[in-house]
């Protein structure tokens, strides 16, 4: 989702504007759309999976644990 987000034509300074519901996500009932992926370690060793994620009306981006971000649609 993160690469065909990247392709997608238009917007401004990099914000996409028509992104279609299938490339959406929800996290804590907000829709986002999805930016990049992150691969981590927490403190004790253990993989941290992130979801970095473009909020869709208020332009911010926020580091979501994967796990909580839902796809719009179900495919």
């Amino acid at each position: 989702m993160c690469r065909e987000t990247a392709t997608l034509k238009g917007g401004i300074e990099g914000i996409k504007e028509k992104v279609p519901d299938r490339l959406r996500v929800i996290y804590d009932g907000t829709e986002y759309y999805p930016v990049a992926y992150e691969l981590g370690f927490r403190q004790d060793g253990s993989v941290r999976h992130t979801a970095i994620i473009h909020e869709m009306k208020a332009h911010s981006i926020i580091y979501a644990e994967l796990a909580k971000v839902e796809a719009k649609e179900k495919k």
